[in-house]
């Protein structure tokens, strides 16, 4: 904290300390600056956040996720750009293998099984055996459940802010890490944003603290292979408008992406969303209609008929009022 404020004397930018983990941010503009002491962890149980302590370097290398994130570099001058590997994982990255650094790093921090997929499909890498094993080991130990939903929903966002999130979902389902089956997978949109909603409807036994608003999404894209089967044997303007009327704008994205063939029914949709009823309650009192349920079906009727243009304007739609009460 101490050598953060000193360099941010000199940045000028906006400085945040954590003097309880020994750690500071510098923010300049859209750039961000971290340090951090030298620390160890040690974590209290399983899978919960550990105590931070001040270590050698060494010490707070070997906390790392995997080797790979266990290389430091020095910025003194004396040495500026000389390498500090301890637990070889230069050689890791030149094998493209994802090696943890102790036995019991996915039970002290289960977060680690989405990073070690995640990290393995960005850049192509493969699970080093031991850490597959042991990973297997931890989903089977049921590590995962000991996570809170808010620590799972923190990946899953990061696995899809990556290209590669379509492979690392379906990783998630082949090793079992969260209770998803890869079949379902086998339609997941091509957008990162829509296949979050996609995956996320497809869990069992969902946990996760999403807002109202995606819970509204997860729930839509949770009944889309239905919404798809029945958009496809649609015939009429008003079935369609039926059928898309309840469905939040992402799920009609994500139908476009996963059946380009329906996007003509889309857009119909959308044309149609803009019509207004010809009538309204009003209309109905006017024609001597005594208000009740009678009064909703009515409008509803009238208004799939203007969608379906067996009526064109408002003298026709007052004309079938008339007939009605004959």
């Amino acid at each position: 904290v101490k050598i953060a404020r000193k360099l941010n004397a000199k940045l000028k930018g906006k400085l945040s300390g954590h003097s309880e983990f020994r750690t500071a941010t510098i923010s300049i503009n859209d750039h961000r600056v971290d340090l951090a002491s030298a620390r160890t962890e040690k974590y209290p149980s399983p899978a919960h956040l550990p105590h931070v302590y001040p270590s050698t370097i060494v010490e707070d290398l070997n906390r790392r996720d995997f080797t790979i994130n266990a290389i430091a570099m020095s910025v003194s001058k004396e040495n500026f750009g000389e390498i500090f590997d301890p637990f070889e994982g230069l050689s890791d990255i030149k094998k493209k293998s994802i090696r943890i650094l102790h036995k019991n790093s996915f039970v002290d921090d289960p977060t680690r099984i989405f990073r070690a997929l995640r990290y393995k499909n960005r850049f192509g890498f493969k699970l080093e055996e031991e850490t597959e094993r042991l990973m297997r080991e931890a989903v089977k130990g049921g590590m995962i459940d000991r996570l809170s939903g808010q620590r799972i929903l923190n990946e899953l966002r990061l696995i899809f802010a990556e290209d590669a999130f379509q492979q690392t979902a379906l990783d998630i389902a082949h090793y079992g890490v969260l209770p998803v089956k890869r079949a379902e997978l086998q339609i997941l949109p091509p957008s990162k944003e829509h296949a979050f909603y996609f995956f996320v409807s497809k869990i069992e036994k969902n946990r996760l603290p999403l807002t109202k608003e995606e819970q509204k999404v997860t729930a839509d894209f949770r009944r889309i292979r239905e919404v798809i089967a029945q958009l496809q044997k649609a015939q009429k303007r008003s079935k369609v408008y039926a059928i898309l009327s309840p469905v939040a704008r992402e799920t009609l994205q994500a139908i476009t992406s996963i059946k380009p063939d329906l996007r003509s029914k889309i857009d119909m949709f959308e044309r149609m969303r803009k019509i207004r009823p010809l009538l309204s309650g009003i209309d109905l009192r006017k024609h001597g209609i005594k208000p009740g349920r009678q009064y909703t079906n009515l409008l509803h009727r009238v208004f799939n008929m203007q969608l379906d243009r067996e009526i064109r304007n408002r003298k026709q739609a007052l004309q079938y009022l008339r007939t009605l009460k004959k």
